[in-house]
């Protein structure tokens, strides 16, 4: 039905999730029905992954989550899984907005997005068997990796805490998302520093498992981590949701 690679295609599973959490299982359920939906209409065996704030959540334990990413190297995917275009995404929900590049789909547990976003790393994903499935899940580089290409320069609190909890318990996917971290380091540590009474109240309002940290600890993992790029030319806006 290509809801799921071959596990040939990218070799034998490293991790066996046989259940996901409640919510998140739901929406992952509704997500596959949407890849599902690009192979029997559109995009014979379409390549994608499993990334964002939930893979974090799945590999640390760091804070709840309640969305599902799954990224696609093509705009061209996008339209399958559009509501206004999809009898089978309108199915799954009415309430949804899109952008370029992004459909969200939004669900009364949480929102399901899929986002045109190439890999950047060279090994961005590894397989995992979910629920009998082989998924494609992204690494924590290739995650804070594609925060920081396309959306570093509009920091969220949940994107300083994923930045710190990253380079904090495994600093090696620092080092591998590095080159692409660069370009907008500088803007990203602007925005935590200058927007901190904002973004702040959203931080405390993160619902935390394992990992806790204050805003200021955040911030100053944060500069350690990004502090070493030199400042970038301002590039163009991406509005890319991950």
């Amino acid at each position: 039905m290509g809801a799921g690679p071959a596990i040939a295609e990218v070799g034998v599973a490293i991790r066996n999730i046989e259940k996901l959490p409640n919510q998140i299982a739901l929406l992952f359920a509704g997500a596959l029905r949407l890849i599902r939906e690009i192979d029997e209409n559109g995009i014979k065996d379409p390549f994608w992954t499993f990334g964002g704030g939930t893979v974090l959540m799945l590999r640390h334990g760091h804070r709840k989550s309640k969305d599902v990413d799954i990224f696609v190297p093509d705009a061209q995917y996008l339209g399958y899984v559009n509501p206004a275009r999809s009898a089978v995404a309108e199915s799954i929900s009415r309430d949804y907005f899109e952008s370029a590049g992004h459909v969200k789909l939004v669900l009364a547990g949480g929102e399901i997005d899929f986002v045109a976003a190439p890999n950047l790393t060279v090994q961005p994903f590894e397989l995992w068997d979910i629920a009998g499935i082989p998924v494609r899940v992204e690494t924590a580089a290739e995650i804070v990796a594609k925060k920081m290409f396309h959306r570093g320069d509009k920091a969220t609190a949940r994107d300083l805490f994923d930045l710190a909890m990253v380079a904090e318990l495994a600093p090696e996917q620092i080092a591998i998302a590095a080159p692409h971290m660069a370009r907008h380091a500088a803007a990203f540590i602007e925005q935590v520093t200058t927007r901190r009474r904002v973004l702040e109240t959203q931080f405390n309002a993160i619902d935390v498992i394992g990992y806790s940290r204050s805003y200021d600890q955040c911030l100053e993992i944060a500069f350690r981590a990004l502090g070493q790029f030199p400042r970038q030319s301002k590039a163009p806006n991406s509005r890319l949701k991950i």
